[in-house]
């Protein structure tokens, strides 16, 4: 059995579509950008933006970048429950009450935002069903 070197662009967008498709947020809009993580969720626009960084996945980048793209889902999901003005609105009341500290123990406004966190446990729950499904179609 061939181990695959890497996840091409295509493979890779073929993922991304199949999970926006399959949280029901296929119309969010999405583009490619040089930023450092696989992917960000801007809630200014409302846009999924991609990293160029990553034009070919390593096997061991994986994990990391289904994590990614459920994480960043997750906040499209809410998005598009409230709207992603409301959304960015209700981001930024926490992120405030943090540096404010409203939280004790809370001192970072994005690590120990509840919607990050939220997000991120949404991603870890998650990818593994993903690893395994694109696993399947032998995408990796």
């Amino acid at each position: 059995m061939l181990v695959k070197e890497f996840i091409s662009k295509t493979e890779r967008d073929y993922m991304i579509t199949t999970l926006l498709k399959y949280y029901k947020v296929q119309n969010v809009k999405w583009k490619y950008k040089n930023i450092k993580d696989h992917a960000h969720f801007e809630v200014e626009t409302g846009t999924l933006q991609l990293s160029t960084r990553y034009k070919k996945i390593k096997p061991n980048q994986i994990k990391d970048f289904l994590v990614t793209m459920v994480h960043e889902i997750d906040h499209a999901m809410m998005a598009k429950k409230y709207g992603w003005k409301k959304f960015k609105e209700m981001w930024e009341y926490e992120a405030n009450k943090i540096e404010q500290g409203y939280y004790p123990g809370k001192t970072d406004a994005y690590d120990d935002n509840p919607y990050e966190l939220k997000a991120e446990e949404f991603g870890q729950k998650n990818y593994k069903k993903w690893y395994n499904t694109f696993k399947k179609q032998d995408l990796f």
